[in-house]
């Protein structure tokens, strides 16, 4: 089951429930509350994939023959601390959004060129029925949590 975060302002029990339920979390946001949020939502074993990592914000800041190996060293960090402490795995990915990229995701979608292959959709107040679809096969696809 995969869980992608477009926005967290969840009550605490929710989180509480479906803490440690998820395979993996695909983090657009970025930030410790995000990242602390994801990364309790995942089983062991489980992946962990930032797309907002330090290394924009370090190598705007630094410049990029000092930001990106600082960032690279925070990140690599991470990535042992979450593999020894919670028992996942901790990935990122160097991008920066922009405008022109999101429109091309558009255009190809809108193509159908691409696909994203999500069979049924829930809303985060049905997540014991999204897990439990799941659990019984009764869903072979992509299952997605919205995030009220």
């Amino acid at each position: 089951m995969i869980i992608l975060f477009y926005m967290i302002n969840n009550p605490q029990d929710i989180h509480l429930a479906i803490k440690g339920q998820f395979d993996a979390v695909l983090d657009t946001i970025g930030g410790p509350e995000a990242e602390r949020i994801g990364v309790n939502l995942l089983k062991k074993g489980g992946h962990y994939m930032t797309l907002q990592g330090e290394a924009a914000s370090f190598a705007d800041r630094y410049g990029l023959v000092i930001g990106l190996p600082a960032a690279t060293a925070i990140l690599l960090k991470k990535k042992l601390q979450y593999h020894y402490s919670h028992g996942i795995e901790y990935g990122w990915t160097y991008m920066r959004a922009d405008a022109e990229g999101l429109d091309e995701v558009r255009r190809l979608l809108e193509a159908g060129k691409m696909k994203i292959p999500v069979e049924k959709t829930f809303s985060i107040a049905e997540v014991r029925q999204a897990h439990e679809a799941k659990e019984k096969r009764l869903v072979h696809g992509k299952v997605v949590l919205e995030l009220d």
